[in-house]
């Protein structure tokens, strides 16, 4: 028996996917398999080659009037493509098909291929708050520092083949070279400067795949968490490191953990890379903001944000 259309996509939906994403090439017919299966009407289905590429694809979606656009890639792809899609109607399905896949946990979306096509096929459209920093979109964390360092020393190549394991790999190599920043951070009730190894400003509550960096924070709370990782010496991000792990990294006394809506982040005396949802493209300084319900996402028919 074929099977009935999700009755909340009456239109012939695209879907486009990051053939350069850890699964996108290998899992593309997969993936269109699957959301037939489960009654998705999938109209036409691109393997995007490059950035241009998606580019054209979304812009002619939006232009078209779409409901629905199906992704699939990592968070720098549903990232970029959010780009395109925010203060729209369009609203955007997630095939996760990267390494952390923060976005989708943080949606309660399945990592699986087969449970997000059903997610698809019969959840509902939310909208979710997305950052802002110097005018780019993002929609889990900018990060600077030992994490960001770790991100530049990161190939493709070397994601696709040890997965979230190439990030211990990778990190116990950039260790050792790492440098601390003196880093100011301003925002409406706060300003102060610190030298650490990290600093992190999140959308949600996940960072880096399934770490819950920010544990009472929500996409749908118009607010962004930013926090600092240790002090100045090894030994403190050591112990902030394990309380992070504890889940008690929001209490630690070098944390200058908060929420808000604006932030400015400068680095004195140098210019330091931003990984804005693990790709490097930023420097500092930098200018974020929240931008409250921005993006329509397709969600999982129970999703509740502050309990995922």
């Amino acid at each position: 028996m074929p099977p009935t259309t999700a009755p909340h996509l009456p239109r012939p939906i695209t879907l486009i996917i990051n053939g350069k994403s850890r699964r996108g090439q290998s899992e593309f017919d997969t993936a269109v398999r699957f959301l037939r299966q489960a009654g998705v009407p999938l109209g036409a289905t691109e393997l995007s080659r490059d950035k241009a590429h998606t580019e054209r694809v979304l812009r002619r979606e939006v232009a078209e009037g779409a409901q629905t656009v199906i992704v699939g890639g990592g968070d720098g792809t549903l990232s970029a493509c959010a780009g395109f899609l925010v203060h729209t109607s369009v609203a955007m399905g997630v095939l996760p098909l990267g390494t952390g896949n923060t976005l989708a946990r943080s949606l309660g979306i399945p990592l699986d291929l087969e449970g997000a096509a059903q997610t698809i096929a019969i959840g509902h459209a939310e909208p979710m708050d997305v950052g802002c920093v110097n005018g780019r979109v993002f929609l889990n964390s900018v990060t600077l520092g030992l994490s960001a360092d770790i991100a530049h020393a990161l190939d493709s190549e070397t994601k696709k083949r040890l997965g979230l394991l190439a990030w211990p790999v990778i990190g116990a190599r950039v260790l050792w070279k790492h440098r601390t920043m003196v880093v100011q951070v301003t925002s409406p009730n706060k300003k102060f400067y610190t030298r650490t190894h990290q600093l992190v400003v999140s959308n949600g509550r996940y960072i880096a795949g399934p770490i819950a960096a920010a544990p009472d924070a929500s996409v749908q709370d118009s607010c962004l968490r930013v926090f600092v990782l240790g002090g100045s010496k090894f030994q403190s991000l050591a112990r902030t490191a394990v309380k992070w792990l504890l889940g008690q990294h929001t209490t630690a006394r070098e944390a200058h953990y908060f929420a808000t809506r604006t932030v400015r982040v400068e680095t004195i005396r140098r210019r330091v890379p931003a990984d804005v949802d693990g790709e490097i493209n930023e420097h500092t300084p930098l200018d974020l903001k929240v931008l409250p319900g921005a993006l329509r996402v397709i969600v999982p028919r129970n999703f509740e944000a502050d309990e995922v």
